[in-house]
């Protein structure tokens, strides 16, 4: 085991983790950027909406800009710090440890905010509490990792000897991720109502958003899962793994604004709502009651109100 391990040492090839996490963190500053601008779409378009939801959002802000740190602090010390001393590149870069529990802690709060919506929709324990334990424990293993990586003297070493709880961190993940997007979807399904075409598209929207904003994150979850699986010695995972957070973050942003395109289909077939004034924004104060699209879109605006 240990002969091994030192023949894996012995063949550290520092370009394999520069070259993907050079890539990786110019992605991830990108990204920063799109969760800046949405969170300024969000809280200029959307003042009315829960306590609780603003300082989910506040928080995920917060944790991404210290990440984002993280990343530009990581991106120097292998770009400039350690330029023509690749032994420098064995061991994490003090920034990188501190990304990771910042990472772990945006993905728990964004699926945490999922499982939310999700209990909304079905009314059912069985599936939030199976989710809630996915992520529970996945933020111990996160949380674990982030003091192992703070001893460890060499990178290589460390995937070998952390190979099982990094595993089982993307599994969870991804298996909280694909839970929370089938189950949201399969009962946004059941909600429809063929009878009204203006609720049944509506319906239809969600659940196409629900599906699309789940993908990505379902999908990079199980990429990191099978990256360092499979390919675990070109550390594609972890550079991936650093801009995880990011595409997570914004897939909340996404979905709590697209509520703007609820608002303007809702007010499309009701060419005198404006002039009315007050019906416009009851599709908007339905969705911010029950945190966005966890509320029950299929009421309909008394009749009297037209």
């Amino acid at each position: 085991m240990m002969s091994s391990l030192e023949d894996s040492a012995n063949n550290f090839d520092p370009r394999l983790v520069i070259g993907p996490t050079q890539v990786c963190g110019l992605l991830s500053a990108v990204l920063f950027g799109c969760l800046a601008c949405q969170s300024y779409v969000y809280f200029a378009r959307f003042p009315s909406d829960h306590l609780a939801l603003k300082a989910t959002v506040s928080a995920v802000i917060l944790l991404q800009l210290g990440h984002f740190v993280c990343i530009i602090s990581t991106l120097w010390t292998m770009t400039v710090s350690s330029y023509g001393d690749s032994s420098q590149l064995r061991a994490f870069p003090l920034a990188a440890d501190l990304a990771i529990p910042l990472s772990g802690f945006t993905v728990s709060i964004v699926q945490t905010f999922y499982i939310f919506r999700l209990w909304k929709f079905t009314r059912n324990l069985l599936l939030p509490i199976l989710c809630g334990m996915l992520i529970v424990g996945a933020q111990i293993l996160t949380l674990i990792l982030a003091v192992r990586a703070t001893s460890a003297m060499d990178l290589v070493t460390f995937g070998d000897l952390q190979f099982l709880l990094i595993g089982l961190l993307f599994i969870a993940r991804a298996a909280c991720d694909m839970i929370t997007t089938t189950g949201t979807a399969w009962s946004l399904r059941k909600q429809r109502c063929p009878d009204s075409k203006e609720t049944a598209t509506m319906i239809d929207r969600l659940i196409c958003w629900t599906i699309e904003t789940g993908l990505i994150t379902s999908l990079m979850a199980t990429a990191l899962a099978t990256w360092f699986l499979v390919v675990k010695q070109t550390y594609v995972w972890f550079a991936v793994w650093l801009m995880w957070p990011n595409v997570v973050g914004n897939s909340l942003l996404t979905s709590l604004n697209r509520r703007l395109l609820l608002r303007e289909s809702w007010k499309a077939p009701r060419g005198d709502a404006q002039s009315r004034g007050g019906e416009e924004s009851e599709p908007d104060n339905v969705q911010s009651q029950s945190y966005a699209v966890a509320s029950r879109p299929t009421r309909e605006p008394p009749e009297s109100r037209r």
